[in-house]
């Protein structure tokens, strides 16, 4: 399990590269990731990391897309469905991954255009 936009925009690539890494080094069997929230508040996060700021839906996007581009796993089932991800991605890595990113490029350049689950729908 990935948190998408953990490291907030100040650490969005260093987070994507070594959870990237993390994952690529396990080789696991299934890999799925979920968009960080806090339901109770961010208060808690805040208090030992004052300077975070969350990333915007497209920032959320454009880290899954580093994140994948710098996977290198065989056969991993993906799941980037739970109710907190904008985007619904599922597929096995490697296979599709080449599908996976042409879905996320094209969300990125166009996000009123994407499939996006709506806030509401988010169920957070």
């Amino acid at each position: 399990m990935i948190l998408n936009g953990l490291g907030g925009q100040t650490l969005t690539r260093q987070h994507a590269l070594n959870s990237a890494a993390l994952m690529n080094a396990a080789q696991p069997e299934y890999l799925a990731t979920l968009v960080v929230s806090f339901p109770k508040g961010e208060a808690r996060l805040r208090t030992n990391f004052p300077g975070w700021e969350p990333l915007s839906v497209v920032g959320l996007m454009q880290e899954m897309e580093l994140f994948l581009s710098a996977l290198d796993l065989k056969r991993t089932v993906f799941r980037s469905d739970h109710a907190s991800n904008w985007l619904v991605l599922r597929g096995t890595l490697g296979a599709d991954k080449p599908r996976l990113l042409h879905e996320l490029r094209a969300a990125i350049v166009a996000p009123e255009a994407a499939p996006l689950r709506p806030a509401w729908a988010r169920g957070l």
